[in-house]
């Protein structure tokens, strides 16, 4: 793991909503926790410690468990390496979204539910929803080629086709039935596969749902707005999902909640360092009101640079600008000018 960088705070690295883009791992910023893994091209690879966790608890209870729940230890790695898989595809066809459109996403973070990096790609509402949901909808596609492939196998629609998410039961019947090892396998896959299609759609970060409720919430208000309240609403979710987990015994969704928790905690920890930067002190207030209305448009244009890519984006002309808008807030004896 790279070298803990602690200097600065959580604003000045990565994206800020939902988007956990960093140049180091910070020891303060457990969404930031990764390894280098590869290169697809020119994208960097990394996977996170989340990630990681994961593979080693489940291989560890495959290995000394015998539960109705668990699998066999073979079957265990091969449903590891689906979800590696399909987070791979989730990534490919949001970087070949954001391309196509004019942005880029030279990054993947990797986790079991997709990535957890985002790219530019303007403030156009259908870009944004677009660009949230295709990685989503690649899955989906993937989802019927293979179900129509399980249903032909097995002649089964419920827990063949369609596996339940919450149960492995299915698969225990067809391995029963003598279906084969390449049948076992797509079923396992087709498993994966739904069960991070209906856990994407929780409106929380870092998941499909919440990217897209922050676009549609931007709608109505502002970009503050709208990450504050998707922030929120992933707190309710993680709140559900810990009570799911206790209540079921599901250690999953209890770590799919601590994930959610700190996701949305970090996000609201950098809009609010991200509003202060105009913030006026209440002395200030009608002195800012008279701020001419084309220098605060560059401001507020820079103040979106910074919630999309992060304060190291900005230019050195850009950082002058708004350095001086900063004291001009924040020094009551300044000129508004």
């Amino acid at each position: 793991m790279m070298a803990w960088n602690d200097d600065q705070d959580i604003a000045n690295e990565g994206g800020l909503a939902g988007d956990f883009r960093s140049q180091r791992p910070r020891f303060i910023s457990p969404m930031t926790w990764s390894l280098p893994l590869m290169r697809v091209g020119d994208v960097a690879v990394r996977v996170h410690a989340i990630f990681l966790l994961l593979i080693a608890v489940e291989l560890l209870r495959s290995s000394v468990a015998s539960a109705p729940r668990t699998l066999a230890l073979p079957m265990t790695a091969l449903t590891l390496a689906f979800l590696f898989a399909l987070s791979l595809l989730h990534e490919a066809a949001r970087t070949f979204a954001y391309r196509r459109i004019g942005g880029d996403l030279d990054e993947w973070l990797l986790w079991p539910l997709g990535g957890l990096c985002n790219a530019d790609v303007g403030d156009q509402p259908h870009r944004l929803t677009w660009c949230a949901l295709v990685g989503w909808l690649a899955q989906c596609l993937l989802a019927c080629v293979v179900g129509a492939a399980l249903w032909q196998q097995t002649g089964l629609l419920v827990n063949g086709a369609i596996p339940l998410p919450w149960t492995l039961e299915g698969f225990r019947e067809i391995s029963i039935g003598g279906a084969g090892l390449g049948v076992e396998a797509l079923w396992l896959l087709q498993w994966c596969n739904l069960v991070s299609l209906l856990v994407q759609l929780l409106p929380a970060f870092p998941l499909t749902g919440g990217r897209v409720l922050m676009v549609q919430l931007q709608k109505r208000g502002t970009w503050s707005f709208a990450a504050h309240r998707t922030a929120r609403s992933g707190v309710v979710c993680a709140v559900a999902l810990l009570i799911a987990g206790i209540v079921f015994d599901r250690w999953s969704l209890t770590a799919l909640a601590l994930v959610v928790w700190i996701a949305s905690r970090e996000t609201l920890l950098r809009v609010q360092s991200s509003d202060e930067f105009l913030e006026p002190a209440p002395s200030e207030s009608k002195r800012v009101q008279r701020q001419p209305v084309s220098d605060q448009a560059e401001i507020d244009a820079i103040l979106e640079k910074i919630n999309r890519n992060g304060i190291k984006s900005l230019s050195i002309r850009e950082r002058f600008k708004l350095s001086a808008a900063t004291r001009r807030r924040r020094d009551n004896g300044g000129s508004s000018r």
